[in-house]
């Protein structure tokens, strides 16, 4: 394979690719890698006959029950895992040791341990780790990242993520892993908020020292949480929050990125940004009493950008990485991130202490086993 380009002449190289595990994520990784030019999708594996069936009479790939027989019989160069959360790590694990490379639906594990052992393997057997965080390629994202990233927002002070949606319980009853400890690992955090601790923390870019926080279990008949909240201590001593629950209308998303020079405000896939005259460490210093600072608002929207974003950007940068031999744009180390957060939340919780960063990863392993033998009992408090 040549590592300096996907070129050869002027036919495109394509990937030999496989999905593994084809439920409705999955299905949407078959749909986006038919229409990546860097990809020729060959076969797809599940253990369930008839979602195979539906594949194979939809896009005419192979199919197999047995993922290693299918990389093995195909010579398959990569994968995406898009199976429930409990086989992401030991799934990703046996195909990193048969030496392909694994595009990875999030979480990228249950807990932090296993994404470590994840990215080690990787790195061991000289193959990509991409971790499925398709909100990233969002381009108001984007724009917002580039202008924190320049500076131009300024010293970071304070961040905050609000991220409540609403799931009955017959979405629970939908699948027989979903709600447990054991085969989810966590609730809203886990499953429908780390999207969004994904963007909110690589955004303000500065890792968390430190988090006490609170979860619990207010209204599903599950084992886990469906309602958190957080605070965190940044590395600059900057202080932030989280809320999040699957148990709210109306729905809401909303990060705010407070800094000395902007604020930003992003929800519903608007941002509002507002800039100050004098960057507010000055101002403090500067301005008489009850003088405050004039600042001038902006407001940015999707609709602004013209540009594809969602699975298919990160299923075709994932090939491309492989190709041109660089790191996919979700790395396993940068997916832990959000993990480690959502982790440090349910073991801050269940602990009823500060947590500090990094976590422990053997005290969250024991918390894990606990919450999964007692069906998450600690998550009620009395």
């Amino acid at each position: 394979m040549s590592k300096s380009s996907v070129y050869s002449g002027k036919t495109l190289r394509k990937l030999k690719y496989g999905v593994i595990g084809v439920g409705i994520i999955g299905k949407h990784h078959v749909k986006c890698a038919t229409e990546i030019p860097e990809i020729n999708l060959v076969a797809v594996s599940d253990v369930n006959e008839r979602a195979l069936k539906e594949v194979k009479d939809q896009y005419g790939v192979k199919i197999y029950k047995d993922y290693h027989e299918m990389i093995e019989k195909e010579n398959l160069e990569a994968v995406s895992i898009c199976v429930p959360h409990f086989l992401h790590a030991p799934i990703t694990l046996d195909v990193i040791k048969m030496g392909v490379h694994v595009l990875v639906e999030k979480p990228i594990a249950l807990s932090v341990k296993e994404a470590d052992e994840m990215i080690n393997a990787a790195k061991k057997h000289g193959v990509k780790l991409g971790v499925v965080f398709q909100n990233r390629t969002n381009p108001l994202l984007l724009y917002i990242k580039d202008m924190i990233t320049k500076g131009e927002v300024g010293d970071m002070l304070r961040a905050h993520l609000t991220y409540l949606c609403y799931r009955s319980q017959s979405y629970y009853q939908s699948a027989s892993w979903r709600g447990k400890w054991k085969s989810e690992g966590g609730g809203v955090l886990i499953n429908q908020a780390i999207h969004f601790i994904d963007i909110f923390q690589w955004l303000v870019g500065i890792r968390p020292l430190r988090l006490y926080s609170f979860a619990s279990r207010l209204a599903h008949n599950i084992e886990v949480e469906d309602i958190a909240v957080a605070i965190l201590e940044f590395e600059n001593r900057a202080l932030g929050s989280i809320q999040v629950s699957s148990i709210e209308v109306p729905q809401q998303t909303r990060i705010e990125i407070r800094g000395d020079k902007k604020a930003v405000i992003i929800e519903k896939n608007t941002a509002y940004i507002f800039s100050n005259d004098v960057p507010l460490k000055e101002s403090i210093l500067k301005l008489p009493m009850w003088k405050t600072p004039t600042y001038i608002e902006k407001k940015i929207t999707l609709d602004d950008f013209h540009k594809e974003w969602g699975h298919k950007v990160v299923l075709q940068d994932f090939a491309k990485a492989v190709l041109n031999d660089r790191d996919p744009m979700v790395t396993g180390e940068e997916a832990e991130k959000s993990l480690e957060i959502v982790n440090a939340i349910i073991l801050s919780s269940v602990k009823r202490k500060e947590v500090q960063f990094p976590i422990s990863r053997d005290e969250y392993e024991e918390v894990l086993k606990h919450l999964s033998e007692t069906k998450g009992v600690d998550l009620v408090r009395k």
